[in-house]
């Protein structure tokens, strides 16, 4: 159900968040005979996964790109959500349901009452399905991830352009650069300071240097609204391929160009350990879309997303529950060095 369907009288935010995790925890709490209930927490949602669905509820938090303090921010996003995953996910994403106050002064998904929060319904997917799983116990099948290649591919060739000028594009790729530099560099991480020095000048040279590889991708109406979040995690390979959680709280996360999603992807299976499966999504896209592109170039989108993609991990030392667990910090150093080793490679295909 769609909350453009579901009648809501009034709204209430006096429900303390832990009351509704507790709720939801629950077997009692799903409108079906729920066998168990598997509670998962990220930086912006809880996950309540009952039987063959899984629950969504965004957490009352604010960062640089969104605020979800209030409930009708939580609704828009949840029904943002719904609606941006359907060409991908079509049949995974069942609708924005709400959370309600019963008029017995009792929390009910799905009932008459006063909405207290919305959550996002979808459809189960068995974790082996995942492409990430399939990587890490090598049950990787080529005709399966080429059909989820393929439907990315489709999905590149029908999503909307954005009008950019080259210069516009040089200067969010160096904004990009500047800002995950100084969030790098806050001291509650403890990174080597050299090390994020150099690969921050070293991206931003290779801007400086070669901006005709850049000004060409615009020239070609390359910079699309695309998925942004592209990774193995997020694409299920069963021979009815999808791909989840498309990045729904900010439109401007997701302005890319393919080459840089699909580097960001080949990036996060390298670190898997299998380089393998990002070149054949490589293949496949440039099979569809006749798109060449230069080895220079998708290599410096790999370091730059590897930059990126340390700072998402080590700010999970910003939060209470993962402070104190070490693997996020290591899982920093592991992308900043293979960042670094991207950006050591030579530029000999690389135009000025």
């Amino acid at each position: 159900m769609t909350p453009d369907k579901t009648k809501q009288a009034s709204t209430k935010e006096d429900v303390r968040v832990e009351e509704k995790v507790q709720f939801l925890s629950q077997r009692s709490a799903f409108p079906f005979d729920a066998k168990n209930v598997l509670v998962k927490e990220t930086h912006m949602s809880w996950v309540f996964l009952a039987n063959g669905f899984v629950y969504k509820m965004k957490k009352p938090v604010a960062y640089d790109f969104f605020d979800h303090r209030t409930l009708a921010s939580r609704l828009r996003n949840s029904r943002e959500e719904f609606n941006i995953n359907q060409f991908l996910a079509r049949d995974i994403y069942l609708g924005v349901i709400p959370l309600v106050m019963n008029e017995n002064g009792r929390l009910q998904l799905e009932g008459n009452g006063t909405v207290v929060d919305w959550l996002v319904k979808m459809k189960r997917i068995p974790e082996e399905n995942m492409l990430d799983n399939a990587i890490e116990h090598h049950r990787l099948n080529e005709t399966a991830v080429r059909r989820a290649a393929r439907l990315l591919a489709t999905f590149y060739a029908a999503t909307p352009r954005v009008p950019l000028s080259g210069l516009q594009y040089l200067r969010k790729l160096e904004t990009d650069i500047i800002i995950t530099h100084l969030q790098l560099l806050l001291p509650a991480y403890h990174l080597p300071f050299a090390l994020l020095t150099k690969l921050k000048e070293k991206l931003a040279a290779f801007l400086v240097a070669y901006p005709t590889l850049f000004q060409e991708r615009v020239q070609r109406s390359a910079i699309l609204d695309a998925h942004g979040d592209l990774r193995p995690e997020h694409i299920c390979v069963t021979p009815e391929p999808v791909i989840i959680d498309r990045l729904e709280f900010s439109k401007a996360l997701r302005v890319m160009d393919p080459a840089e999603e699909l580097a960001y992807l080949a990036m996060e299976c390298e670190m898997l350990g299998n380089p393998q499966v990002g070149e054949l999504f490589f293949d496949v896209y440039k099979e569809c879309s006749g798109d060449i592109l230069s080895p220079s170039l998708v290599r410096f989108y790999k370091a730059k997303k590897a930059f990126v993609r340390a700072y998402l991990v080590v700010r999970h030392l910003d939060e209470e529950p993962y402070r104190s667990d070490p693997k996020w910090l290591a899982k920093a150093h592991a992308y900043l060095q293979l960042a670094e080793q991207y950006l050591l490679q030579p530029e000999p295909t690389a135009r000025r």
